[in-house]
């Protein structure tokens, strides 16, 4: 909790509605005050943080009227930790308030659809994550100040919620399944034994910068330690010691930040020891490649059900050309590829590119193509003359939507079919407002993708109108 001597203890005020930033919002004097780790219905006071963007943002100090859907949270790091916010709040009202940020979203943007059918839940609500990221920070958030080796202003955790610029030292975690908090434990011990500098945010200094650790469903382990500087034998010392103590790390990799600005990996990926810079996935029955850089769905369980739905939907025939945007490592486009007569994939990530081909060749899919290129560069009519009119486009674009000119080329392709797949309601609504130009909304389902968050993945399919 943030330090409330430095602040004034606000309210009690009474928490109205639900928005999409997943904070519950109270209206003072006609002005808004959005407020984290409250449920709508609950009278509290609270602390506010700041205004930013003419946005007042605050969070719960007391709860004087409790909502019936307030639970214990599981985690110590509840109030500091981004990972899983919602989690004093009941599991299936999450669901409830996920089903109201999105059709409040698409209710904002006039989008006519079918009846939302209720969010389909997670599989499993903890240990469902498939990779995190941990960063290193020599001078982390406040409520962190001391690990349990005693070592001042040392951490190995995550950013603090809505403070990207703090790190939280996480001493328990349920996102992930183990060995990822044993290895955490491992390397933040050996690397304080060793004297190896952890990453000083202010002075952009330090040798240790992040690890991401990715795991499936067999057990094996992949590991990207991520460095701000390179030191040659402090680093393959540390790698080596890593083999030795996890036999279950099957892909070793290590990458320099090319950057400042954040800890995610954008550097150069590469292997260590006899390892390769790939893992390995299957998905009712596909066997999926995936490099240590390559985005693959977070919740395996779910993503299947996601896929399964699509390819539902999608009725295909055998005759069909289909478009896939945004194709990642071709986990949608060799699910549609059994049912089409051509699926062609459009991915921005070389990396990713390469693993969709060697998806498809394991698999024994040959009526697939993927070609690497930005979408906005490459999907234009000039494409659509060289490869064909589409019967079917699907896209699963990032968390903002995709951009006006390729929703203007989806809308003029002729496409009978669209498939759209969704990581934020609201970039969702604002893209279907273009779209509903040339189609109507078919079938609309959400799926809960990631428990404990505000977020939400969901599944439209578009037909094109007369």
């Amino acid at each position: 909790m943030t330090d409330i001597q430095r602040k004034t203890v606000r309210g009690p005020i009474r928490l109205s509605e639900i928005h999409s930033s997943g904070r519950s919002i109270a209206t003072l004097e006609g002005k808004n005050y959005y407020i984290d780790f409250g449920i709508p219905g609950e009278e509290v006071t609270y602390l506010l943080h700041r205004k930013k963007l003419g946005f007042r943002l605050g969070e719960v100090v007391d709860v004087v009227t409790p909502s019936a859907q307030r639970v214990e949270p599981f985690c110590m790091h509840h109030l500091q930790c981004g990972g899983c916010p919602w989690q004093h709040i009941d599991y299936n009202y999450q669901l409830v308030l996920k089903h109201t940020i999105l059709c409040n979203a698409l209710k904002h943007y006039g989008i006519e659809t079918p009846v939302v059918p209720a969010v389909i839940p997670s599989p499993i609500i903890h240990y469902y994550r498939n990779r995190v990221e941990y960063t290193f920070s020599a001078n982390p958030s406040s409520d962190a100040r001391h690990n349990d080796n005693g070592n001042a202003g040392l951490a190995l955790g995550f950013h603090r919620y809505a403070e990207p610029g703090q790190v939280i030292d996480i001493r328990e975690c349920f996102l992930q399944q183990q060995p990822s908090r044993a290895i955490c434990a491992f390397v933040k011990s050996y690397a304080i034994e060793q004297g190896l500098e952890f990453y000083n945010y202010e002075l952009k200094t330090g040798f240790l910068r992040s690890i991401s650790i990715r795991t499936n469903r067999a057990g094996e382990v992949q590991i990207v330690v991520g460095f701000n500087t390179d030191k040659p034998t402090e680093r393959e010392q540390l790698l080596r010691k890593l083999q030795q103590e996890f036999p279950a790390i099957v892909s070793l990799c290590w990458t320099i930040h090319p950057s400042h600005a954040h800890s995610q990996l954008q550097g150069e990926i590469h292997s260590f020891g006899n390892t390769e810079p790939y893992t390995h996935k299957i998905l009712r029955g596909n066997r999926f490649r995936i490099h240590a850089a390559s985005f693959f769905q977070p919740n395996a369980r779910q993503a299947e059900k996601i896929f399964e739905t699509a390819t539902q939907w999608a009725q295909l025939t055998g005759r069909e050309n289909v478009y896939d945007l945004y194709a990642g490592v071709g986990t949608i486009a060799l699910f549609l590829a059994a049912g089409a007569r051509h699926v062609t994939g459009i991915e921005g990530s070389e990396n990713a590119v390469e693993d969709a081909r060697a998806n498809a060749l394991m698999n024994g899919i040959s009526n697939t193509t993927f070609i690497a290129g930005d979408v906005l560069e490459t999907f234009k009519p000039g494409f659509l003359q060289e490869h064909g009119k589409p019967d079917l486009i699907a896209l699963d674009p990032p968390r903002s939507g995709t951009l006006i000119e390729i929703k203007k080329t989806i809308n003029g392709s002729g496409a009978r079919k669209v498939l759209y797949l969704s990581c934020n309601p609201v970039s969702l609504a604002f893209d279907l407002k273009q779209l509903s130009e040339a189609y109507n909304v078919a079938h609309i389902q959400p799926f809960d993708m990631i428990p404990h968050t505000h977020h939400l993945e969901t599944l439209v399919l578009l037909e094109k109108k007369g």
